[in-house]
């Protein structure tokens, strides 16, 4: 595949699955209150009922989301279909799914926090726009999003260095967003 060619296919062909064996271990190993968004989330008042991750790998982080917030719904998307079955292996009360940002499958303003999980910097730029426009509609009105990604003083592409047919796409994220008054 030519880097011409949009990452999202690659991704779902093969990619997504790679990244979730070369991380599976660390993952296992990993602990809730070490973790950047359950800290963020923490450090907010918020009780969520309905909570999307994107790029959510094996679910990991909605399992101990689901100690923090009882009751709530949990869903992810992920294009990995090895890490969802894996997570609906070992959490089969959450809801998870192979999918990615920019096509959600939930009905308008049906979530109330959205986590981009440390993906966006993977997604094809054409697909910015449309991943922005998905996560408005899917967010409740005083829904709160939150993002763990790369924030570099400026916008730059590197080669992934796990394929050369990817690019690594770093920015802030939050911009997608922030130029709303809205958010």
């Amino acid at each position: 595949m030519s880097k011409s060619n949009d990452q999202k296919s690659r991704f779902y062909a093969e990619e997504a699955d790679h990244w979730f064996r070369r991380n599976e271990s660390a993952i296992g190993s990993m602990e809730a209150a070490s973790d950047d968004i359950i800290q963020a989330l923490a450090s907010v008042t918020v009780s969520p009922q309905t909570i999307l991750e994107i790029g959510c790998s094996n679910g990991y982080r909605l399992d101990w989301l689901s100690d923090y917030y009882p009751g709530a719904e949990l869903w992810g998307i992920d294009p990995g279909e090895n890490a969802i079955i894996d997570g609906k292996n070992k959490s089969p009360e959450l809801n998870l799914q192979v999918g990615s940002a920019e096509s959600l499958p939930f009905e308008d303003e049906s979530i109330d926090t959205l986590i981009f999980g440390f993906c966006l910097y993977l997604c094809d730029r054409k697909d910015l726009f449309s991943i922005a426009s998905e996560a408005d509609r899917v967010l409740s009105e005083d829904g709160l999003i939150v993002l763990k990604d790369f924030f570099p003083p400026f916008a730059f592409k590197n080669s992934y260095v796990h394929s050369d047919d990817c690019f690594s796409y770093k920015m802030d994220y939050s911009s997608m967003f922030l130029w709303n008054p809205a958010y």
